[in-house]
């Protein structure tokens, strides 16, 4: 019962006529299959977990969260379209030049040239491993120790593990945010914003509802924030990152952690705003999470009509979600004809999200929805690409003025930004396809001079060797031409002991003379 994307409606072909035995038979088929569809979800029903959407109530609100959703439900597809068109997405990390699994590579060797990504799987290789995911059908992600050693498994840290889980996605975003570039000009060429991740852990607040305060959120692992250059003070969170930090996780357990962060920082973007309580704007959150080496993104939707009424019992539109439709719909380039790819996109996102903000089988002021990703498997090449693509097209989004978050929209008020030139696919392949080859160029440059390097080394071992066999030689030689017999009698005459020690008492100076 995962939650499937909305879609434009076709139009309804006309049916054809049938004879009626015909008709007899889509009868019965379609009663056997209803009643496959009845006893699967009965089956589904008895577990705890299974049914989809699954509720999640935090002090009297309730999330309704949608598990295993399609990208375009976290991310609007525009934007997706631009992280595939990326050179980012065009080039494989290293571990997956020739493995589909990371796992079956050997980290040590990894290229002294194309360095991307290294710290990412490192780390990765420190995470804890868990047997399953959060979204599998125990729903429960039960660590599991390695057996592979099994003398020092009884030494493995499970803290120090789950802290290299937050140290993955700050390594990750880095990686992205450093490759992206994505920063927007203020009041000169010198000063811009920008997207930075931080790797600060904390325990946020959260509302719900008028003086309804709340400190029992679980604490991060890290977060996606907005920064300035030149620095002006702490910066403000815009995705927050959780982790995994209990050894037996149930799924629920972990869907309430994260909707109360989600609220938290929707309490974040409205306090960037400072809106009446009645015009409470229309609001979106981003989560990501990290179960082990899965991660998933959340998508949280706070629609102002239903906020507004949780604050103060009623809603009357604003102008900042005026604002924010005109920037989806009649904020269009006037240098372009309305029927244009751009503004048709535009047109599109603004329609998804009046589905998503006003569902037609959710009436409930106190009830949101929360749309999740998959699961991506970062050591899995196929998935690590998808995961990849989820935070390029994330990052964009938020970078584009387009997004609905507190935070960013009182920034990119005071700064509006045009998205303006869009990057053509073949231009991306061909510099991705320009780069690797000057990567492959400098690592054929590194194997031939550290080659030649270990050639030289062992020719100067091999000189080394020699001199000394020679020396040893030389003196051998010595040695045998020095053991002369009159050498061996000097050693073997015992008699003349006295004698020596009688000549050397008369060298004394001044000494009196024993012989008379």
């Amino acid at each position: 019962m995962d939650r499937h994307t909305p879609h434009v409606l076709s139009p309804v072909p006309e049916e054809d006529t049938k004879p009626p035995e015909k008709v007899k038979d889509d009868k019965k088929q379609d009663e056997y299959e209803k009643e496959k569809v009845v006893i699967s979800e009965t089956e589904s029903d008895s577990d705890d977990d299974g049914v989809l959407p699954l509720e999640i109530n935090v002090h009297g609100l309730k999330a309704k969260v949608y598990l295993n959703c399609a990208d375009i439900d976290i991310i609007p597809a525009r934007y997706l379209e631009k992280a595939d068109c990326s050179y980012l997405l065009k080039r494989n990390p290293w571990i997956f030049r020739a493995a589909k699994d990371g796992r079956e590579v050997d980290i040590r060797k990894w290229s002294k040239v194309d360095i991307r990504f290294r710290g990412v799987f490192k780390t990765l290789k420190k995470v804890p491993s868990f047997k399953h995911g959060l979204f599998d059908g125990d729903n429960t992600g039960s660590w599991l120790m390695s057996s592979s050693s099994s003398s020092s498994s009884s030494k493995i840290d499970f803290e120090e593990a789950v802290k290299a889980q937050g140290q993955v996605v700050y390594a990750l975003l880095d990686e992205i945010s450093n490759m992206l570039k994505l920063r927007r000009e203020m009041d000169n060429h010198r000063q811009f914003f920008f997207l930075r991740p931080r790797l600060v852990s904390c325990k946020p607040e959260y509302w719900t509802g008028y003086r309804e305060k709340h400190r029992d959120s679980p604490y991060t692992a890290g977060s996606l924030s907005l920064d300035y250059e030149p620095y002006r003070g702490m910066p403000h969170v815009v995705v927050p990152v959780v982790t995994t930090t209990d050894r037996k996780q149930s799924l629920k357990k972990a869907l309430e952690g994260e909707f109360k962060l989600l609220l938290a920082q929707y309490l974040v973007n409205i306090h960037c705003l400072s809106p009446p309580g009645d015009k409470l704007p229309d609001q979106e959150g981003f989560l990501i999470s990290l179960h082990g080496s899965k991660l998933h993104i959340l998508r949280g939707i706070f629609p102002g009509q239903k906020t507004s009424r949780v604050w103060c019992g009623r809603h009357r539109p604003s102008g900042i979600e005026e604002t924010s439709t005109n920037n989806h719909v009649s904020g269009m380039n006037m240098n372009e004809r309305f029927y244009s790819k751009t503004n048709i996109d535009r047109f599109m996102e603004q329609v998804e999200w009046d589905q998503l903000s006003n569902p037609n089988n959710e009436s409930e002021p106190r009830a949101f929805q929360i749309l999740a990703s998959r699961e991506y498997d970062l050591w899995v090449k196929w998935e690590f690409v998808a995961a990849q693509k989820m935070l390029c097209g994330m990052m964009m989004y938020l970078m584009s003025g387009q997004a609905r978050c507190g935070v960013l929209q009182e920034v990119f008020g005071k700064y509006p930004y045009d998205e303006g030139y869009e990057a053509n696919s073949d231009d991306e392949k061909e510099k991705a396809a320009k780069e690797q080859q000057e990567i492959e160029e400098k690592e054929a440059k590194m194997r031939e001079f550290e080659q030649k390097k270990r050639e030289e080394g062992k020719a100067k071992a091999v000189e080394r060797e020699n001199m000394r066999t020679s020396m040893r030689d030389k003196i051998g030689g010595i040695a045998e031409g020095l053991c002369q017999p009159w050498w061996d009698w000097v050693w073997d005459d015992k008699k003349n002991e006295t004698r020596a020690k009688k000549a050397d008492d008369e060298l004394i100076v001044g000494g009196p003379s024993r012989d008379y």
